[in-house]
């Protein structure tokens, strides 16, 4: 792959991309790194992700690190190397999922609590937001599984027989909307 960081679109492209993303609380590198990555036709080291962005690797790593955890990015081994490689995800879920999942954490919270309100209007309200953070988790959902079962049927590992090493964001999703430490008597 020749060196993205030479197009002038690429890295234009790459920095306004980063500039969105900085009110969703994403550092420059990131945002940057997440846009390279979808940039690439492939799986890509650290090494390459700071030599072509022109940054220091520790720097790649910790802003891939975050990517992954968030579902913006895939982490990729090879047997028998300790080279790390790194793709866009096949999801496109990405934050959306975390934002999901953390509606479903305030949705579950307010219904436990629905009636600790001192006043009909207060309970009312709870009961209100309880729906309304229901709605949207099962809009991001549907979007969601939408969009994975689309993927699914078009979906690579970009020439390399790579396993799947992230937990899918319907699974994570799933996983955290019914935390047992929020259930109630």
């Amino acid at each position: 792959m020749t060196r993205l960081t030479d197009d002038h679109g690429e890295c234009a492209f790459m920095d306004q991309l980063a500039a969105l993303l900085v009110p969703w609380g994403w550092s420059r590198h990131v945002g940057r790194i997440y846009g390279y990555l979808l940039l690439c036709d492939g799986p890509v080291t650290l090494d390459k992700i700071a030599a072509d962005l022109g940054i220091a690797k520790s720097n790649a790593s910790v802003a891939a690190r975050t990517l992954e955890k968030f579902g913006n990015a895939r982490r990729h081994s090879e047997p028998g190397s300790k080279r790390i490689y790194y793709t866009a995800p096949e999801s496109l879920a990405g934050p959306f999922a975390s934002k999901a999942e953390l509606f479903g954490l305030i949705m579950r919270l307010l219904d436990v609590n629905r009636d600790i309100g001192r006043t009909a209007e207060v309970n009312h309200r709870l009961e209100s937001m309880v729906q309304f953070y229901q709605d949207m988790c099962d809009a991001i959902q549907s979007v969601i599984d939408k969009h994975d079962q689309a993927g699914s049927a078009t979906a690579g590992n970009a020439g390399l027989d790579l396993p799947n090493s992230t937990i899918s964001s319907d699974t994570r999703a799933r996983n955290l909307a019914t935390p047992s430490s929020l259930t109630g008597p």
